[in-house]
């Protein structure tokens, strides 16, 4: 595979990811606004308003911590993306980096589109629950995952 069509299939994996997210995310909106759906004993579909990170640590309703952490997200995905690119001209596999940046981007365009992270999904069993998360985030842990084990067996 030549590196300009494995340059056009990451980027076309880049945008499903985002539009996918964004799509869901659009359907939260307008079909949770009323309530939560309860798919099974152990899915659920609610409607939730990010304004931190994972879980929701570091949320504020205040304006200047939100802008603090939006920040600090928006430099961290600059430079793993950067970290990509590098990583893309010389070769190298960027699956793991292509999935965290395209789920941070699609989280950052909620941030300043909505003021926060539109999560959604809800898994639970008996009395064990889930954060709420959404398309995205399941990009970005799936990336970090792939990241660490790319790390694991270069060693």
């Amino acid at each position: 595979m030549t590196k300009k069509t494995l340059a056009y299939r990451y980027l076309l994996l880049s945008a499903c990811i985002i539009i996918l997210d964004q799509l869901t995310k659009g359907c939260a909106l307008k079909y949770l606004a009323e309530g939560s759906r309860h798919v099974n004993s152990w899915l659920s579909f609610n409607l939730v308003f990010n304004r931190g990170i994972s879980w929701g640590m570091f949320s504020s309703s205040e304006t200047v911590p939100f802008l603090l952490v939006t920040g600090i997200i928006a430099c961290v995905t600059f430079i793993v993306a950067a970290i990509a690119y590098a990583g893309y001209l010389n070769g190298r596999a960027i699956l793991g980096e292509l999935l965290l940046v395209s789920g941070s981007v699609s989280n950052l365009i909620d941030r300043f589109v909505h003021g926060s992270v539109i999560d959604f999904i809800h898994l639970s069993y008996k009395n064990w629950s889930w954060p709420v998360f959404n398309i995205a985030d399941m990009a970005i842990v799936l990336g970090v995952m792939l990241i660490i084990i790319k790390q694991y067996k270069s060693k």
